[in-house]
């Protein structure tokens, strides 16, 4: 299993890292720490331990979205539902590094353009997820790239406005009429070849979702797009109607809910508290080589992959390890069904690292360097097991993911063994 990070995103975090502001903590007493983690490995010195100035304790909980988080948090719900390309073409694995949550009609911009951000149906744009991938850039014979999107209005009928006017936003640019796709129902198609590129952009209205989808080949495959393209949209059909979305206030009274808008949990699962964080000036400042609407944030094995450079790697592994809450923030934080899966987690590495030595007093961590292919610049990488729970950091300095690795195992210590 690839890491959620891929090494070309690791590579845009800066220095800044290392000077992360936190709240700080003593390493708990041994015998504390060893009975709040039943299962912990028993050679670790925790007095050794030097986490720096990463905190050492979990955060306290989150509770529910408040204005602010919400649209995100929603978005972030989504992606466990949001087909992740690999699932219609095995060879789609290169992730695009705008794959994210949306948040606002301004993150159609980069997907669409920014005629598709201003449509009138977008005014009742509750949010969405976004996946890009395309086969691997050394592919050279039959080179391919799906963009699967899902936005969620709040109306069906605002959802059907809005599919009808992105493809007249599409159409206009690529000069191509709208057409519709053999086999699927009420989709909006625009299909086009420029130079040697063959591109089928879909639009599909599915009850308060527009599904999108972006198909690309050379011109001389062309005939695959149809194909993709409906096979996108048949999946991505089914798993989001198993979205347990959170219903608007309408909705709500529609059911006969006299409660209102009820805001979703930001940590449902209780286990974004376990994950070393970043500060919110960290976040807005781009430190995390992702989208901000990405992060802080926990996602199911399908909505990891959306993120991994082994997306069906990650999907299957963590799936099989029963980790079904992963927390992202500064760390990732996976919680097995039992101690041995998570041993199994624990143990996987890339198979371009270079095992380096762990941390001090953290004999059992498995920690590994990665090099850019131009030797320009390395990253390191820990993991850290403690019962259930696997943390994983990474850092360009290794002095700064030992001490990641530290403060994140000083965490797990505290975390709660018979969660669900």
């Amino acid at each position: 299993m690839k890491r959620w990070y891929p090494l070309a995103a690791a590579a845009a975090v800066t220095a800044s890292m290392l000077a992360a502001c936190s709240t700080g903590g003593e390493p708990a007493p041994e015998s504390s720490a060893a009975s709040s983690a039943g299962s912990a490995e028993p050679t670790v010195d925790l007095a050794a331990l030097d986490p720096g100035a990463y905190p050492t304790e979990p955060r306290a909980p989150f509770g529910v979205a408040d204005d602010s988080q919400l649209v995100q948090v929603e978005s972030q719900r989504m992606a466990q539902f949001i087909v992740v390309p690999f699932e219609v073409d095995p060879d789609l694995t290169f992730p695009d590094k705008t794959n994210a949550p949306i948040t606002s009609r301004s993150n159609l911009v980069p997907h669409i353009s920014a005629d598709a951000a201003t449509i009138p149906a977008n005014d009742a744009l509750l949010g969405g997820f976004s996946s890009l991938f395309t086969t691997a850039p050394t592919e050279r014979d039959n080179p391919r790239g799906l963009h699967n999107m899902v936005l969620r209005y709040e109306t069906a009928a605002d959802a059907r406005a809005a599919a009808q006017q992105l493809a007249q936003v599409s159409a206009r640019q690529q000069n191509s009429p709208v057409t519709g796709l053999p086999g699927v129902e009420g989709t909006y198609a625009i299909e086009t070849t420029r130079n040697d590129k063959s591109y089928l952009t879909t639009y599909t209205p599915h009850g308060v979702y527009v599904i999108y989808e972006f198909a690309s080949s050379l011109a001389a495959h062309s005939d695959q797009l149809e194909p993709m393209a409906r096979k996108a949209i048949t999946l991505q059909s089914a798993l989001i109607d198993q979205f347990p979305r959170t219903p608007t206030a309408a909705e709500n009274a529609a059911r006969g809910n006299g409660e209102g808008f009820q805001p979703p949990k930001m940590d449902e699962n209780s286990i974004l508290i376990y994950a070393l964080p970043y500060t919110d000036t960290e976040m807005e400042n781009g430190i995390t080589g992702r989208p901000q609407q990405s992060m802080r944030a926990v996602y199911g094995p399908r909505g990891l992959s959306h993120f991994s450079t082994d997306p069906a790697g990650t999907f299957n592994d963590l799936r099989a390890a029963g980790s079904t809450a992963n927390a992202i923030e500064r760390s990732i934080v996976y919680r097995a069904d039992t101690e041995e899966q998570a041993a199994t987690l624990a143990a996987t590495s890339d198979a371009a690292d270079q095992k380096i030595d762990a941390p001090p007093g953290l004999p059992a961590a498995n920690c590994s360097a990665q090099s850019s292919a131009d030797g320009k610049y390395t990253i390191y990488h820990c993991k850290v097991q403690v019962g259930r729970y696997v943390g994983e950091v990474q850092s360009p300095n290794k002095t700064d993911a030992y001490q990641q690795a530290a403060a994140q195992y000083l965490i797990l210590t505290k975390a709660d063994q018979n969660a669900k």
